[in-house]
C-alpha cells in the first residue's frame, strides 16, 4: 500500500505570490515616494532559532544573491502580518553575507541564512504613513523629536557582536 503526505496549511506559489502582492500594497506609497518602485519585498517571519537569544529573519541564498537591498515586515508562516503596525523593515545589501550571515539547514533540507532583527533598520509604521492635517503651519510637533529606538537601532555592541559572529563563522570553516 502506498501511502501520500498530504501537507496541510500549505500555499500554492501563486497562493503566496498574491498574498505578498497584498501585503505589499501598505508600503507601495513609500516604494513610489522613494523612488523604489523596484524595490525587492520580502516578508518574513521572525523567530527565535535553536540556540539563539534573540529573533532572526532567515533569507534563502538565492533571495541574497540578488545584490539589492531587501524590505520586510514580520508575517507568520500563512503570510499574515504579525505586527498591527505594519512596520516596514531594511536590510541593506551586504556584499559579504556568505561570510557574515549564518547558515543553517532546515529539517526538510533548505540552506537558509540567518540575520538578527537587531541588524534590520527601520523605515517606517503605519503611524508615520497616517495624514497629520490637524498640526498648525509652524507648530512643532512630537514627531519632529526622534529618539533611537533601542530595540532596532544599532549600537557599537552590537556592531561587535555581529564581527563576532562572523569571526567565529569563518573560524569554524577554516578548521574544517
Amino acid at each position: 500500500m502506498i501511502t501520500t503526505k498530504i501537507k496541510c496549511n500549505v500555499m500554492t506559489p501563486a497562493e503566496r505570490k498574491a498574498k505578498v502582492k497584498e501585503l505589499r500594497e501598505e508600503h507601495e506609497e513609500y516604494f513610489q515616494s522613494a523612488g523604489k518602485t523596484n524595490a525587492l519585498y520580502i516578508p518574513k517571519m521572525a523567530y527565535r532559532p535553536t540556540g539563539k537569544d534573540d529573533l532572526h529573519v532567515s533569507f534563502f541564498p538565492s533571495e541574497l544573491e540578488k545584490g539589492k537591498d531587501i524590505y520586510t515586515e514580520f508575517v507568520s508562516i500563512k503570510y499574515e502580518s504579525e505586527d498591527p503596525k505594519r512596520t516596514l523593515y531594511l536590510i541593506k545589501h551586504n556584499p559579504h553575507w556568505k561570510e557574515e550571515y549564518e547558515l543553517i539547514t532546515s529539517s526538510s533540507g533548505f540552506e537558509r541564512h540567518i540575520i538578527p532583527v537587531s541588524e534590520l533598520k527601520v523605515i517606517n509604521d503605519v503611524t508615520d504613513r497616517s495624514v497629520k492635517d490637524d498640526i498648525i503651519p509652524g507648530q512643532l510637533k512630537i514627531d519632529d523629536f526622534t529618539l533611537p529606538n533601542p530595540e532596532t537601532e544599532r549600537d557599537i555592541v552590537d556592531v561587535l557582536k555581529g564581527i563576532e559572529r562572523a569571526l567565529l563563522s569563518i573560524n569554524q570553516k577554516l578548521n574544517k
